[in-house]
């Protein structure tokens, strides 16, 4: 029994070190609210995403995120918005569920500061008997016959982007909380864990067709190696997008997306690890944007 609680007690450091982070996405370009608070009304307002990303589809077990995200103006120089997102990973489930407001605030002339603010609530579940599949393996059944599950944490965003004309420049900090979480079934707390992400872009028109943007992101956080990304998007007539992007260690991701028809957006996104076999740890993310008030033709 020893020997099993050590197990169990691995576990959740595991998820200790796991969990509490935001599950990637690389839609960025298109559901910038999802990217950052400050976004929130600014940018693709009352537009419904839909977005489901596979991970390491070589992998059995690998990660599975849905999202789920809304953002609208709510007066003058001020926005709302909302998202759910669900990551499931081999036996950890993870949910976070919030809510945005944001202020654009006008400096001078074209100068604006961003300002962006999300709290919610963050809980997670671990299921021990999909792991303990085995049956030549003997666990105490008491240990596996439900899932194991956090108390809901308090989880907060926040973020600032500086703008004029086609260039920003932002930073966010992500998963702020206040105190130990824990779990209802085992007496185990852990912090979550928070995170850091800076990025800056500007738009480039080449023509009255085509307009390019370039993308520099870095991210990190508490025991996560900081991770540089650039990527760059072009579209043509404001309707077709595709986009290359590079992020370290090695690895090359290509998008591709179109506006199918009114106030309707589909767009994928596929990368791959250049130092491992092609079809081992691919992702794969799709996302379909839907905007109810531009297919109806009201403003």
């Amino acid at each position: 029994m020893r020997k099993q609680l050590l197990i169990i007690s691995g576990i959740f450091w595991g998820v200790s070190m796991f969990a509490q982070q935001i599950p990637l996405s690389e839609n960025y370009f298109l559901d910038k609210y999802s990217f950052a608070p400050s976004f929130a009304g600014n940018y693709n307002s009352k537009f419904l995403f839909l977005g489901y990303r596979s991970d390491w589809t070589g992998i059995d077990g690998g990660p599975k995120t849905f999202r789920l995200s809304y953002n609208d103006v709510l007066m003058q120089n001020a926005g709302v918005g909302g998202k759910i997102v669900f990551d499931k990973a081999g036996i950890f489930n993870q949910l976070f569920v919030s809510g945005s407001y944001s202020y654009n605030l006008t400096v001078s002339g074209e100068h604006h500061l961003l300002f962006g603010f999300s709290a919610g609530l963050y809980h997670n579940t671990i299921n021990l008997y999909d792991y303990y599949n085995d049956p030549n393996y003997n666990l105490d059944p008491s240990l596996v016959q439900e899932d194991i599950k956090s108390k809901l944490k308090f989880m907060s965003d926040i973020s600032m982007v500086y703008m004029i004309k086609g260039f920003e420049a932002g930073v966010m900090f992500s998963n702020i909380s206040f105190g130990d979480a824990s779990y209802k079934e085992v007496d185990l707390k852990y912090n979550p864990m928070a995170n850091f992400q800076f990025h800056t872009t500007y738009m480039f028109n080449l023509s009255e067709a085509w307009d390019l943007t370039p993308l520099i992101i870095v991210r990190g956080g508490k025991h996560i190696k900081t991770q540089f990304e650039i990527a760059s998007q072009i579209i043509w007539q404001k309707k077709i997008m595709g986009n290359l992007a590079f992020r370290d260690p090695g690895v090359i991701g290509l998008g591709f997306g179109a506006k199918i028809s009114k106030g309707l957006i589909l767009y994928y996104n596929f990368n791959f690890a250049t130092n491992v076999a092609l079809n081992t740890f691919n992702n794969h993310e799709v996302s379909l944007g839907f905007n109810i008030f531009e297919y109806i033709g009201k403003k």
